[in-house]
Parts: structure tokens; sequence; C-alpha cells
């Protein structure tokens, strides 16, 4: 729920796309419409019947399986368990005409297929400031625009050189790099096996890094980095280190969706419809609602989150490995705490970017995703996970978000000008996916066989359905993947030249 403790947002500006502002055409996506509908080669042409699939959830992952279906000439019905689309991008109004981003925030040039959905539906780009943060470890505080005076006790080769630039050392003296790490065909049977049961912490501590360096690298990339699994994490840490371009779309990263859904069209799309019941016969499938709304095709492309699917009645029931899977698969919790500042008077502070600023105090880290807005204002958000989300959480809802800034305040008060709004969002407070990010536990890595494979005529996609969890890249490889399993010859917008492909 977002929470409104000083200004609030924009009055009267729309917290998320509907199925009426599809109809109208709002969010600068009235063009898709227009678009030219290419469905080739027909089905026709390659003897295959056209199925009708159903897809369950309206994020990226599912609208991408739906329209490159639709682009074959399949029939898709959409159903989506909330009144919006988009999923986990959440575009929400601040004052003077900025957004903030209450789920994936930013892209980064490394993903292909991100940008050549945005270069296919013409959406204009915001450019953003890499991180050069100020850190508060241990009670000692340094920046990175400073190396030569840090003051943690880092080993010879870390000191004069960034947190990125001493990650990707150690990344490659363990056999890595953060290019060949996001090929969809990743990891090979070795790497399964080498990085499957071992902690980003334990995994760069055994190719030379010093303890103070695995606590700045949590500092900059949350308390949780060196504590995650290395499979799962390894590809994160290649978009957060591996490259330097960040962007985001102007006027809110959930025209991407938007886009999409415009192209795919209201009717084929269902909203309000919370998933209840999934059967599958020897001729088709059936999806029953909670409203008593039944759907039926030949075949399911299934986005909904694992933490919420093993509670639905399905019939027959999951085999063995998939209900494990679903019990399994840890779901972090992230609370994001929104903040629009009179200015970016950061910036004459010589710190920006993703992050400004972080360290293991309750504040974790802080967000820049002013970049070249217009507006005038300084834009941030606090990214909280694990504990920290844990502790504001169980604060009063209408204090919780301000205890986080005033916290920050007190340690980096030189930061912050006047702060004009202030609020926050939990995602373990959404019904329909009751976390953020999805990803295997330690020894998980059995789990990528099982959401690659279709459960009969159940295909599962979902950015959690790969190891690029968060990220928009990978819920549109994961929709694309399972369309694939039902058309082999779906193809993505603008048709990408994908070095590292499916």
């Amino acid at each position: 729920m977002i929470r409104d403790d000083r200004a609030g947002f924009e009055a009267g500006g729309p917290l998320a796309p509907t199925k009426r502002d599809i109809l109208r055409g709002v969010a600068g996506t009235a063009f898709t419409a227009a678009l030219p509908f290419v469905a080739s080669p027909a089905l026709g042409q390659t003897g295959k019947a056209q199925k009708h699939v159903l897809v369950l959830g309206a994020g990226m992952s599912g609208l991408t399986a739906a329209l490159a279906l639709l682009r074959r000439g399949h029939r898709v019905t959409v159903i989506e368990y909330q009144d919006r689309i988009g999923g986990r991008l959440l575009s929400l109004p601040l004052k003077n005409g900025q957004f903030t981003e209450a789920g994936g925030g930013h892209f980064r040039s490394n993903m292909p297929y991100v940008l050549s959905y945005v270069r296919r539906f013409n959406l204009p780009l915001l450019s953003l400031n890499d991180g050069l943060p100020r850190y508060m470890v241990g009670g000692q505080t340094g920046t990175g625009a400073d190396l030569a005076n840090w003051p943690w006790a880092v080993s010879r080769e870390e000191r004069n050189v960034s947190v990125a630039t001493s990650l990707n050392r150690y990344l490659y003296r363990a056999g890595l790099d953060t290019d060949s790490v996001l090929d969809s065909r990743w990891p090979d049977p070795d790497s399964l096996a080498r990085y499957d049961n071992v902690t980003v912490g334990d995994l760069v501590k055994g190719v030379g890094a010093s303890d103070a360096f695995c606590q700045l690298l949590d500092a900059h990339g949350g308390t949780f980095t060196s504590r995650s699994q290395a499979l799962g994490a390894i590809p994160d840490l290649a978009y957060h280190f591996g490259d330097q371009n960040v962007f985001r779309i102007e006027g809110g990263n959930n025209r991407l969706p938007m886009a999409l859904a415009g192209a795919i069209g209201p009717a084929n799309i269902v909203l309000k419809a919370e998933v209840v019941s999934i059967e599958q016969t020897s001729g088709g499938v059936r999806v029953g609602t909670r409203d008593g709304r039944d759907f039926s095709g030949d075949a399911i492309v299934s986005t909904i989150p694992f933490s919420v699917l093993g509670g639905i009645d399905v019939k027959p029931g999951w085999s063995e490995a998939k209900r494990r899977m679903f019990a399994e698969m840890e779901w972090d919790k992230t609370v994001k705490v929104i903040v629009q500042t009179k200015t970016p008077s950061w910036l004459s502070k010589n710190v920006h970017g993703w992050p400004m600023a972080g360290g293991d105090r309750p504040w974790e880290r802080v967000i820049d995703i002013t970049g070249n807005e217009t507006g005038s204002h300084g834009n941030v958000f606090f990214y909280l996970n694990g504990a920290n989300a844990e502790a504001i959480l169980a604060r009063p809802r209408e204090t919780r978000a301000q205890v986080t800034v005033d916290q920050f305040r007190a340690d980096m008060p030189d930061l912050f000008d006047e702060v004009i709004t202030v609020k926050d969002f939990a995602w373990t407070e959404q019904p329909w996916i009751r976390g953020s990010f999805g990803s295997p536990p330690l020894g998980g890595g059995w789990m990528i066989r099982e959401w690659t494979m279709p459960e009969d005529r159940i295909h599962f996609a979902g950015d959690f359905t790969s190891l690029k969890t968060g990220w928009v890249e990978g819920a549109i490889e994961a929709g694309l993947r399972a369309a694939r399993q039902i058309d082999p010859q779906v193809e993505a917008e603008g048709r990408p030249v994908i070095r590292q492909s499916l």
C-alpha cells in the first residue's frame, strides 16, 4: 500500500494504468494500436493450427508471451489479478511532472531485449547516473569519489580502485565475467555445479577479497549481496557492475507494458480476475477466477509468482518437483521509501546515481533516479531489504517512511535539502505476489530445469523463472521461452540481434 506521510503524490495523478486507460490510450501509448500488426509467417503456411492460450498475469513476461503468440495468429486471453497492467513495473507520479518507480527502476545498455522493445514502441528514455556513492560502514564514512582516503581495512590491491573494479577482478579470478553469465544458456553444467552451493561472499573471498571489501559490496549492492547464492546473484552483479549506462522511460517505466497491452488490445485482457483454480484435461485447460468466471483454452502460460501459485487449486495436482520448487524458492522482502527533495542537492557533494549512498545502517541504500528528468526536484528512493525491510514494516504505517528519512538525515545531514514528498511501498503487502524477487536458495540450482519444463499444457514464465530475477530483461526472456514452447517460430518485438541466443 502507498502511504502518504507528507505531501502525497500529485493530486488526481494516475497511480497505475488500468483497462480504461488502454481504451483511452493514455500514458503515451495511444499510437500503439496503429502499429503494423504482423503475424508472420501465417500459421496456415506452417501447417500448425491456431491455439487459444490463456496467459496468467499482465506483467512484462505475460504480455511478452501474449503479444508474441498473437503476432503468430494465435488467440490469447490475458487474465490479471489486479486492476492494472504492468506487474512489478509500477510508476507513480510526483510533483512537477516527475515520476518515481515503485517497481523496476532502471534498464542498462547490456539488456538487448529491453532496448529492442523500448525502441519498437518509440518510448523516450531518460539518462540516469550510475553510482558514485557515499558509504557508511562500521561507523566510518568514505566516498566513491575519494578512493585514496577510504578508512576501511581493505587489502592493498583493493585500494585506490572502486568496488566495481575489484568485483570484476574477483569474478575473473573465479572463472567468470559480466558478459557470458548473461547468456540465456548460462549456467552450463560445470558452472551449475561450481556456483550452486556457494555464496557471493565465499566466492570472492576464495579468490582474495577481504572482509572489508565484502562489507562495501553489501553497502553498494544491498545488505543481502554477499550472503546470496552465487549462481542466482552473479547475473544481477553483471548488470549492476558490468555496465554503467543507466536509463528509465520518461513518464514512467510502466509505459512499456502499457505499450504491449495496447498492441495486444483491451478485448484480449481481463483485469480484476484472481485465478483460484486451474484444470487440465485431455482436450485443453480451464481456469477459474474468484468471481466465478471460467476461461477455457488449449494451453496456459503462467506468470503467477510461485509464492502464490502453490496455493491455487490445480487438477491434476502438481508434480512433486514443482511443489518442492514452489515451497523452497526464496522471496525477498523489499520496501521502497520514496522521497522527493526541493533540488538534487547531493550533486554538489559529488555523490549521485545507483546508489548515491549505501551502508550498514537501517536506511541501507539511497538510489538517485533524477538523472536528466525535468521538473527541477530531486528524485530518490531508499531500497530496504531483509531485516531492514522487516524493521520498517513493524513500525506504524503512518510514520514508517518518515523514520527512514530521519535516520538517513541524522547520518548524512548534508545530502538532502528540503524534503517535499515522503511515502513508501512494500511488495510483501501485495497479495498477488507477497514478496519482491524470487530466486533459488543455496543448492537450489535444480530449479532451473523445473521452471523451464512445462507441466503438460502449463508453461512457466516470469522474471523469477530466469536467473535475471527482478529484471525486465529476464521477464522478456522468460516470456519468449514459454511462447516458443507453444510455437517455436514466435519472435521478439523489433527482432533484436541477440548474440547470446535462446
